[in-house]
């Protein structure tokens, strides 16, 4: 044992030090881009763009082919310069049935595409879907892609796109740092204005926009950041976009997509805005900004909005559904506690609600049980769409099928999801029926839907036409026992509701923040209206008056902008399967992640010497990656708190259902402060783990793992560890913790003929107004001969180690050094509650989101063999969690602790528990 007291502080300038706990870093994680043993990919290349896309996507694959080949000049005139590396756009399989996609410079400069949207087709009021995410995820490419200034350009010349980021070296992609407010408005600037319809025709967008101006929330400081305030990270999209959009009408389409570049020349003042807006159109964002302001807070004068109390309000939304005697669906008043399955009953108009655990998703009734249509793992290697249970288990028969509805005999009625990548491909039973453009009703035997045809919305019944209007925005909300038919669609200052019979269209509220409505009877809805700070569910009588839905024109609508209107035929370009993608070979520079500490060693108190020494920590990784993240390469150099410098490679590898990682390390100079000789030192070791996914299914998740690593303390020492996990975990909305929780963990870790065994428990639970219990313990028991410098024995140590993440391992924190023991038993309890006092700062690049005080009380019994030692510790702490350059969340916990004995730990300690890393 050691006789110096050790403590890690995070090095932060114009911080206090305060002791830093380090996380260990798994060897291999799972893939967040694709899932394991996905099917074979293909590569095409054309013009600066590489498709990468599976052979079941080919036809789709070629649609883009053709997209691209009018898009990347389209884009490259708008923002005002050519990217500098080849964009990688990823056609995913239909493995992964996800409604969404993303856009990103790491590890690459690419675009993910997946293939789930027709789930979300009322949503984003456009005609295809693959279309809407080429158009919105390159203009994110191209946001951030621009290097317009030597500096950046010069590093991108040598490096790639990495993330290297220093005090001293600015970073490679200037823009990282810009707020989704900006990016993502933008790109549903950009996706608007292709003949493909767009999310700035939408009412409902129009609508939110209106409601949040008239309660005064159009400041900087709310839209600039991700707040926690509704609509959450949606507001990017809706106030972002009208506010691009009032750029473009005011100062040019052109002029305000080449605010990106310009501000890429501003690499040394990662979060400026004026200088770059006025730059590129002749006006800094702190007019603009406030001139939009009042701009929708006049138009949103002349809407009419809801009023009264409602019956009740949700902080999200999902779609309404009914059967003959109830009107059910899901509402979540809190965004941070599970939802409640709500049921209003038609004749009485009374209301039931109990809390479920649904997935985010409209609800069906059928068979005797309740689903709803909703997307997730059915197995740990494929995220499916269909109907899943309350406990969250896929119903087989619906798999790949995104359900709208049964018929009178019960049959399904779906879009498959393998086919709708461009638009949704409607059948009932195993047989197709037509190609949509919105969700459907079904009423009996006869289907209700709209179809889309350049800009002409028409409603049809069954394959008979019924109602035509122009626009690209129109769900249906019910039809009524006179079959008449009730639509939300466009009004002028919004969204509302109106009724079609016969061939006359009437709106039937005054309203113009409705977004969905159902029938209570031929006379009453429960209307749904989009608020401030919520969804207002209503009980409102029908009030008809001839009026057609509004016809909602932009300004590459009109003759003299018609050069902004990206809309034209595309031809498919044909490509062929020659091409194989390989995840190895197609790795490249990804980046350069950087973290820093400080380490602090003092002398034992019981010496008359004061030799506190202060060193720097660094931890410093290369990587390189495919595309797909499938694998990746990394050359790393670490120093430790022994003050031993290392340096090593390691490789990752996830494209399998067996995932693998290892590590090859040197030690570059020894530091140990021992009394093991040197010799006995290792100067290389290996480290490798393995992780086999066994279940994913509802909200459980189980698998196996296994670890071994050579410790180069000690020669000898090789532990081989291996652990079976199983957890079941909820968490719902924006919640500071797990809704519900319980994980088991057993393992057993051989070395040198030594045998450590043991497990781990936790458990956590939700209270009312964000209160949170919870409970957690571990034992481990080692057969060994105790030894404190052989390294044999359970290992108490104050902080998880880099290399190998090692099951038998009790952390302490606080821990002055490392021990042995021969059995250990720790048991916590812990209260949480979250305080919400949020401070967002539009001139700041930090803002405080939420608070949380939490205490914890930990027991410790130690049996070295020849003696034993009960530890007590309370702990009390204060969490904060930051939003850092105004999108990324993290979280500091700032704990004090007091131990009752302080032969191994400090009697009075403080720690700094975060998530930095650069």
């Amino acid at each position: 044992m050691g006789t110096k007291r050790k403590a890690v502080w995070l090095l932060a300038g114009g911080l206090p030090l305060l002791p830093l706990v380090a996380m260990a870093e798994p060897l291999v994680q799972r893939n967040q881009t694709v899932v394991p043993h996905d099917e074979p990919y293909y590569k095409a290349t054309v013009r600066n763009t590489e498709l990468i896309f599976t052979e079941q996507n080919k036809d789709f694959a070629e649609h883009a082919a053709g997209v691209e080949q009018h898009l990347q000049p389209d884009y490259e005139a708008t923002f005002g310069y050519r990217m500098d590396s080849p964009l990688y756009v990823g056609l995913i399989s239909d493995n992964n049935q996800i409604a969404n996609g993303f856009s990103t410079q790491f590890p690459h400069n690419r675009q993910i595409n997946y293939m789930g949207g027709a789930a979300a087709v009322d949503y984003f009021a456009t005609t295809s879907w693959l279309d809407t995410l080429l158009f919105h995820e390159t203009a994110h490419n191209y946001q951030l892609n621009a290097k317009d200034n030597p500096v950046s350009s010069t590093l991108h010349s040598v490096l790639g796109n990495g993330s290297l980021m220093t005090p001293l070296i600015p970073a490679i992609v200037p823009n990282m740092f810009e707020s989704s407010f900006m990016l993502e408005g933008n790109a549903v600037l950009n996706e608007s204005r292709h003949g493909n319809g767009g999310r700035l025709y939408s009412g409902r967008f129009d609508a939110l926009v209106h409601a949040q101006a008239k309660a005064g929330y159009l400041t900087p400081a709310r839209t600039y950041n991700q707040t926690l305030y509704f609509p959450y990270g949606e507001s990017s999209y809706v106030l972002g976009s009208h506010y691009q959009y009032f750029l473009a009408d005011q100062y040019g389409l052109d002029a305000t997509n080449r605010y990106f570049k310009m501000r890429s020349r501003y690499w040394y003042l990662p979060l400026v805005t004026n200088a770059p807006l006025r730059a590129a159109i002749g006006n800094n964002f702190d007019n603009t900004f406030a001139d939009w302001a009042t701009h929708e807070v006049e138009q949103a004068a002349l809407a009419v909005m809801s009023e009264g109390k409602p019956l009740l309000t949700s902080k999200h939304f999902t779609a309404l559904n009914s059967d003959e005697d109830e009107i059910f669906f899901l509402a979540s008043p809190q965004d941070v506690r599970a939802p409640f399955h709500v049921a209003l009953n038609r004749h009485t108009a009374s209301l039931d609600k109990q809390r479920s655990t649904y997935r985010a998703g409209k609800l069906f009734r059928h068979d005797g049980d309740t689903w709803s249509m909703a997307s997730g793992y059915s197995s740990p290697w494929r995220i499916y769409q269909g109907l899943y249970s309350e406990s969250a288990y896929l119903n087989d028969d619906t798999r790949g099928r995104i359900i709208q509805g049964y018929t009178a005999a019960g049959e399904p009625v779906y879009f498959d999801v393998a086919s709708s990548y461009d638009q949704p491909q409607l059948y009932v039973g195993e047989t197709f029926y037509a190609q949509v453009n919105s969700s459907v009703e079904v009423h009996g035997d006869d289907l209700y839907y709209f179809v889309q045809d350049g800009p002409l919305r028409t409603l049809y019944r069954n394959r008979t036409a019924l109602y035509a209007y122009q626009g690209y925005y129109g769900v249906i909300a019910d039809v009524d026992s006179q079959g008449r038919v009730l639509f939300v669609a466009n009004s002028e200052q919004g969204s509302t509701l109106f009724r079609l019979a016969g061939n006359q269209v009437s709106r039937v509220l005054a309203e113009d923040d409705i977004v969905a409505a159902r029938l209570l009877d031929d006379e009453q809805v429960l209307a749904v209206a989009i608020q401030a700070d919520h969804y207002g569910y209503y009980l409102k009588p029908l009030q008809p008056r001839p009026q057609a839905p509004a016809v909602r024109a932009l300004r590459w609508d009109h003759e003299d902008n018609a050069a902004e209107n990206l809309h034209q035929e595309r031809q498919p370009s044909a490509l062929n399967l020659d091409r194989r993608y390989h995840a190895l070979t197609a790795m490249r520079y990804s980046a350069t992640d950087l973290s820093l500490a400080l380490y602090a060693e003092e002398d034992d108190d019981t010496t008359p010497q004061d030799e506190t020494d202060l060193h720097t920590l660094y931890n410093v990784q290369l990587r390189f990656a495919d595309p797909l993240e499938q694998n990746e390469l990394s050359l790393f150099s670490y120093r430790d708190e022994d003050l031993t410098q290392l340096a090593g490679v390691g490789y990752r590898n996830s494209q399998f259902f067996l995932l693998g990682g290892i590590k090859q390390y040197w030690v570059l100079d020894d530091q140990l402060d021992r009394e093991t000789p040197p010799e006995d030192a290792r100067n290389h070791g290996l480290s490798a783990e393995l992780r086999l996914p066994l279940l994913q299914s509802g909200y459980w998740y189980s698998e196996l793992a296994s670890t071994w690593y050579q410790d180069y303390h000690l020669d000898e020492r090789e532990p081989l560890a291996v652990q079976w996990g199983i957890s079941r975990t909820t968490r719902f909305g924006n919640s500071y913790l797990p809704n519900k929780h319980f994980g088991l963990t057993g393992y057993q870790v051989d070395d040198r003929d030594d045998t450590s065994q043991g497990m781990s428990l936790s458990v956590m639970t939700d209270l009312p107004a964000e209160f949170y219990v919870g409970a957690r313990g571990q034992f481990s028991r080692s057969n060994a001969d105790i030894s404190q410098f052989q390294r044999r024995g359970v290992e108490l140590d104050q902080s998880q180690d880099f290399f190998a993440e090692d099951p038998s391992r009790v952390v302490i924190p606080a821990l002055d050094d490392t021990y042995y023991a021969e059995q250990v038993a720790f048991g916590e309890a812990s209260l949480s509650k979250v305080i919400n006092l949020p401070w967002y700062s539009f001139k700041s690049p930090v803002s405080l989101r939420r608070e949380a005080l939490h205490l914890r009380y930990r027991h410790y019994d130690i049996d070295f063999g020849v003696a034993e030692l009960a530890l007590n510790q309370a702990i009390v702490g204060l969490d904060a969690e930051l939003l850092l350059f105004h999108r990324t969340p993290i979280r500091f916990a700032f704990e004090y602790a007091y131990t009752d004995d302080d032969r191994l730990t400090s009697e009075n300690s403080f720690q700094l528990v975060t998530s930095v890393g650069f």
